[in-house]
């Protein structure tokens, strides 16, 4: 599952990724304002992008689940990263640090099945479905490819249209995931009910996957970045 994507422009070998690993400021090759934009909207048909200031339409308008790739600009920070060792669901090795992030852009939505026909043409989903109508559903977030087809589609797509794509590292999708702040979750802390608002779950959320931006987005905008499927990241 692909969280987001850094966003460069420029011939694929040249670009200068808007993603993590690049100094802060280096952002867009040709210095546009999109590069400065909260938002920045790319055709995944054209490779055009623009800079968008707010998108008051981001949960309606079905082009930013199709055609329309929707990223929100991190900015360079230092960002509380890792948990405690008593902490709910850490991982083996993780400890709590603050590290610096360098600018990228992140996907709004997990990315769909839509927007991976279009970057990729192909539809890994088809194997690892379960029986249901809404298996046919296009907004749904696109799963089960493999790190390498992830790698190689978004190489392709870099390559035709002049503009880096690629999977965001763990700090930056990390950084984007808790939303500006330091709880475990983009809401904070709690693990009760209140979560079914922001999160689909294993508890009590239904057993598939479901259309992406149904629920409560984090304080940067960006949806299902806990829950509905796990997510991909270089």
């Amino acid at each position: 599952m692909l969280a987001g994507c850094g966003i460069g422009q420029g011939d694929s070998a040249g670009a200068t990724p808007l993603a993590a690993g690049v100094a802060p400021g280096t952002g867009l090759v040709d210095a546009s304002a999109a590069s400065q934009a909260p938002w920045l909207v790319l055709d995944l048909d054209s490779g055009q992008v623009s800079g968008q200031q707010a998108l008051p339409d981001l949960a309606t308008n079905p082009a930013y689940r199709d055609r329309l790739l929707v990223l929100r600009r991190i900015p360079f920070q230092a960002a509380a990263l890792g948990q405690a060792g008593s902490a709910f669901a850490r991982q083996e090795g993780e400890v709590p640090a603050t590290r610096a992030v360098a600018a990228g852009a992140v996907g709004a939505f997990e990315l769909t099945r839509a927007q991976w026909r279009r970057l990729a043409g192909t539809a890994p989903w088809t194997a690892d479905v379960l029986a249901g109508s809404w298996a046919q559903r296009d907004d749904l977030p696109a799963t089960a490819m493999s790190l390498v087809a992830a790698r190689s589609a978004l190489a392709a797509w870099s390559g035709a249209h002049g503009r880096l794509l690629q999977l965001p590292d763990d700090d930056l999708w990390e950084c984007a995931a808790r939303g500006g702040g330091a709880g475990a979750f983009p809401w904070g802390e709690a693990r009760d009910g209140g979560a079914a608002a922001w999160a689909l779950t294993a508890d009590g959320a239904p057993p598939t996957p479901q259309p992406v931006g149904l629920l409560l987005a984090n304080p940067l905008g960006l949806h299902d970045v806990v829950g509905n499927v796990w997510e991909m990241t270089a």
